[in-house]
């Protein structure tokens, strides 16, 4: 099993920054590493990503030592199980919007006595060779990262239950989502996104949680930084590819 680095620099006071995989390359998942990233996330929601794909970007990152997480495209049980067996150090739960719903993701998440997660012993479990399960089962649930996602105006009220939640490490706001969901899409700076992210940084301080963020720049990550964003998303594989080629094709042409 590998160490999840990113959740030990969370844990010794460190804000890490990382990226979404939308293109589906091992060798763009490859190049994240090295350039380096704390993490990189798999975005199953959005990207047309399978288990086996999936599967082999973990692998791309694990050579580099990097710590890889799945956004799953959903909070099935299923979804959290497979994502979990093929290796992924951490989870990015999208629309929680219940303390529930939070409850049940880490039920599924984390073995007993934290959760029911499944036995399964595939490559996150080193296939079972060599290793003693009562310790495995101890330190799976402690390496693992698990995110939940504010992206919805009818979470908001839950929030407060949901950072109470043992095995939560993560509120991570969705700003698009969120002001989608009150009615003003896109305007993330408005007035009323930005009390949520306040209540968001209160409320992951107040039980010694980690407030995240999905951001559009790296200008923008570093403003969310100094506001005491500790978990930052700060763009995606197919974002810094298009900057870069527009970068290139106008400097060629002028």
């Amino acid at each position: 099993m590998h160490t999840n680095i990113a959740k030990e620099k969370l844990k010794a006071g460190e804000t890490i920054y990382g990226v979404f995989s939308n293109g589906v390359s091992a060798e763009m998942v490859e190049i994240m590493a090295l350039a380096g990233f704390d993490f990189i996330t798999i975005d199953s929601e959005h990207a047309p990503s399978s288990d086996e794909t999936n599967r082999l970007l973990i692998m791309a990152a694990e050579s580099r030592n990097t710590p890889i997480f799945i956004r799953t495209p959903n909070k099935l049980d299923s979804s959290i199980l497979r994502s979990l067996d093929i290796g992924a150090q951490g989870l990015l739960l999208p629309q929680v919007n219940s303390v529930e719903e939070a409850e049940e993701i880490i039920r599924a998440a984390k073995y007993a006595p934290q959760g029911f997660r499944g036995v399964g012993l595939g490559r996150g479990a080193d296939y079972g060779m060599g290793i003693d399960l009562p310790n495995y089962f101890k330190q799976a649930n402690d390496n693992l990262l698990i995110a939940v996602q504010c992206e919805n105006i009818a979470g908001v009220p839950s929030l407060d239950a949901i950072a109470q939640v043992p095995g939560v490490d993560v509120i991570f706001i969705g700003p698009f989502d969120l002001s989608q969901s009150m009615g003003i899409p896109g305007q993330i700076n408005a007035p009323q996104v930005q009390k949520i992210m306040d209540t968001v940084l209160e409320i992951t301080a107040k039980y010694g949680k980690y407030a995240g963020i999905f951001t559009f720049s790296v200008e923008q990550a570093k403003q969310f930084s100094k506001l005491g964003f500790r978990y930052i998303i700060a763009g995606s594989d197919l974002r810094f590819l298009s900057d870069g080629c527009i970068g290139a094709v106008k400097e060629l042409k002028g």
